[in-house]
């Protein structure tokens, strides 16, 4: 075919669209949703009061196992130590420690039934 009577085509192909939106066009309704949805708020939990003293406390030491990390617990151990004797220190690292928070659902609960209070780092 030639380049004429693929552009006279064309036109008449786009000008019964036209004529057929225009009846149609007339008869849609459009309903305009909000993209963003309805969230509802994340349940809210309170931090537990603070110590008022650690003598006699268990704490928790807990890394991700990254490079670092256990050299500044090693660092934090021997401090807590010096200057609460009566401490107990738990070494707890994270399983699989870089991974999300979800993955150890069960550790985050462990932690919490063994210890008094945790400090939490990360090495790199």
């Amino acid at each position: 075919m030639n380049r004429r009577l693929i552009g006279l085509l064309f036109v008449m192909s786009m000008a019964l669209n036209f004529c057929w939106a225009g009846q149609a066009g007339a008869q849609v309704t459009l309903q305009v949703l909000n993209p963003r949805g309805v969230t509802p708020p994340p349940p809210i939990y309170s931090l537990q009061p603070r110590l008022s003293e650690l003598s006699g406390k268990k704490i928790a030491l807990c890394e991700n196992g990254k490079m670092g990390a256990t050299v500044l617990f090693d660092a934090l151990e021997e401090a807590l130590k010096e200057k609460f004797p009566t401490i107990t220190i738990l070494r707890m690292p994270k399983p699989q420690g870089s991974r999300f928070a979800f993955d150890a659902k069960e550790w985050y609960p462990e932690v919490a039934r063994q210890s008094d209070a945790f400090i939490y780092g990360m090495g790199d």
